[in-house]
């Protein structure tokens, strides 16, 4: 049997999943907006990725450079 912690992301995932079918049937919402809400999502998601990658790196520069 699947641990608890995995039952209960495979739900959330399928509970966003109905969410968002209900979304699209019931408030005919197109798909064209959803996709591009989806991308304007997924540049965000990246732009903040970035920034932590960046801030990440000069955390360590700093770091090394003062141990010198």
């Amino acid at each position: 049997m699947a641990s608890k912690r995995r039952r209960s992301f495979v739900t959330s995932v399928l509970a966003c999943i109905a969410f968002i079918a209900a979304a699209i049937w019931s408030w005919d919402l197109p798909v064209a907006d959803l996709l591009s809400y989806l991308v304007l999502l997924l540049v965000f998601l990246v732009m903040i990725v970035a920034v932590a990658f960046g801030f990440g790196a000069l955390l360590n520069w700093l770091r090394n450079r003062r141990d010198k």
